[in-house]
């Protein structure tokens, strides 16, 4: 397997904690890329850059909220102003809000779900594929991040699933009119545990914290897909499955896993099914 990404830039979103760490420790100490983390965290960044040692000096980041549209403007400009042409953008940044019924949550979790997944991404895109650059054998490169809930939608997590699906659709009809152009992948992770996934008390020994695949070894997975240079990647066994029940069957199976999800009585699923009990 070539190895693509020596001495190129890398733009990362999400690069401060869970998938988007380990990835970027794999490109800049694996992979010998130069990484641009973008993120929130200046603590969690200087901490990530002490980690990799010797090769610190290939990341450097960027802290600025991604769903910031006049960020991302100003991000390129700040690049192109440093003769700096990414060869790949990974939009990873991610927000997971707590289970509950889509009735129940207020607009505003909504939008920020949707801003911080899927716009942020819509943002990056535009801002940077213009510097974007390639060379005689390797195109420019963009991969989004989705989650196997775009290909599955999970009940109690309605925003979340939208905002991955939004990701799925944009990426596709990027990847039709961009032949030939770039090359323009989406990862689809099952249930990974990342900090996001650890914040939150209801998960401890639920079903989730069984199933959920460490952050490090997610990470290899897709660095494995990118260096491949696959257009699609389902990761994890759960996620495999989601896709093969909604393809199989779209209507009874997302049924299925729903009340699966209700006999499990995990607290992780308290707001979504307690109020379950008029339910007939």
């Amino acid at each position: 397997m070539r190895n693509w990404l020596q001495n190129k830039y890398v733009i990362l979103t999400g690069a401060s904690g869970g998938i988007g760490r380990e990835l970027c420790k794999l490109l800049v100490i694996k992979y010998n890329a130069k990484v641009i983390g973008v993120g929130r965290s200046e603590e969690k960044m200087r901490t990530l850059k002490t980690e990799l040692g010797e090769q610190a000096d290939n990341f450097s980041y960027r802290l600025f909220d991604v769903g910031d549209k006049a960020a991302w403007t100003a991000f390129c400009d700040e690049l192109a102003a440093n003769a700096i042409s990414p060869s790949l953008l990974i939009n990873n940044a991610g927000v997971f809000p707590s289970f509950g019924r889509v009735l129940d949550g207020s607009i505003e979790e909504v939008e920020r779900v949707t801003r911080i997944n899927y716009l942020s991404i819509v943002y990056a895109t535009k801002a940077l594929s213009p510097i974007l650059c390639g060379d005689e054998k390797n195109k420019p490169a963009i991969v989004n991040v989705s989650s196997s809930s775009a290909l599955c939608t999970v009940v109690g997590a309605a925003a979340y699933s939208a905002s991955k699906a939004a990701i799925k659709g944009y990426t596709e009809a990027l990847q039709l009119e961009e032949t030939g152009k770039k090359y323009v992948g989406v990862v689809y992770p099952g249930t990974t545990a990342t900090d996001l996934f650890r914040d939150d008390k209801n998960t401890k020994n639920s079903a989730l914290d069984y199933i959920a695949m460490p952050a490090e070894k997610m990470a290899k997975k897709i660095a494995r897909k990118i260096l491949k240079k696959k257009k699609r990647a389902v990761l994890g066994w759960d996620a495999k499955l989601m896709a093969l029940t909604a393809k199989l069957a779209p209507v009874t199976g997302l049924a299925l896993i729903r009340g699966v999800m209700k006999l499990s009585r995990s607290k992780v699923f308290s707001k979504v099914f307690d109020q379950g009990k008029k339910e007939k």
